[in-house]
């Protein structure tokens, strides 16, 4: 299963705000790693693809990972980093 999020630009410089196919809505500076910690704290598989898409852009992905791996993901300045364990959540045990 592929997890879509679309993303556009905000009032607030530097966030943007990312929202799902269900309905689920927030603003952030990473759309991308906070909608696979929510995905993967909300049951999905943690090896579904999860993409963001521009709202105003041709559909194309802007970026793509699995949610495991974007999950366990934060940005430092300009680098990718291994998040602190404390803001991954825990798998569901459904």
């Amino acid at each position: 299963m592929t997890y879509t999020i679309t993303v556009k630009p905000t009032q607030t410089p530097g966030k943007v705000t990312a929202s799902s196919t269900n309905g689920h809505t927030l603003t952030t500076t990473t759309p991308l790693l906070d909608s696979a910690r929510y995905w993967l704290n909300n049951g999905a598989n943690p090896a579904s693809t999860i993409t963001t898409t521009w709202s105003s852009g041709p559909g194309h992905y802007a970026l793509r990972s699995t949610i495991s791996n974007a999950a366990s993901l934060t940005v430092m300045g300009d680098r990718f980093q291994k998040a602190k364990q404390s803001r991954i959540p825990a798998p569901s045990t459904r």
